[in-house]
């Protein structure tokens, strides 16, 4: 069985797994949940921060995106917005848009990557 198969053969009443066979559906699985969730089981979809270099436009959206660093910021005991020293790539596929560094944003776990949602600029 694979992720891929449509119809997985069927186990029958009483059959026994080997363990190279658990083995194999537990990776199944988690293989996704990390597609429907992000790269961890309990990775936000969404995160909040600062551009740590600016970004510039997409060249094209399907196949050219630009990409920038990001420093994402959370919440501390105080309920103010902190720095948590995590940085993650972001990905810009905006054609006519482009962000400038330490404006802050938020970008959302689209399809394999951090896509910019949306962002603070003049």
């Amino acid at each position: 069985m694979t992720q891929g198969d449509r119809r997985p053969t069927r186990f029958e009443k009483g059959q026994r797994l080997k363990a190279s066979e658990l083995n194999g559906l537990a990776e199944a699985i988690e293989a996704i949940v990390r597609r429907m969730q992000g790269q961890g089981l309990l990775a936000p979809l969404d995160i909040s921060g600062k551009l740590d270099t600016a970004l510039a436009p997409a060249s094209s959206f399907g196949t050219a995106p630009s990409t920038a660093t990001m420093s994402v910021w959370g919440r501390d005991a105080n309920g103010d917005m902190v720095d948590t020293g995590r940085n993650e790539t972001v990905v810009n596929r905006f054609e006519r848009i482009g962000f400038a560094a330490g404006v802050p944003c938020e970008a959302r776990w689209i399809d394999g990557e951090w896509r910019l949602v949306t962002a603070d600029c003049a």
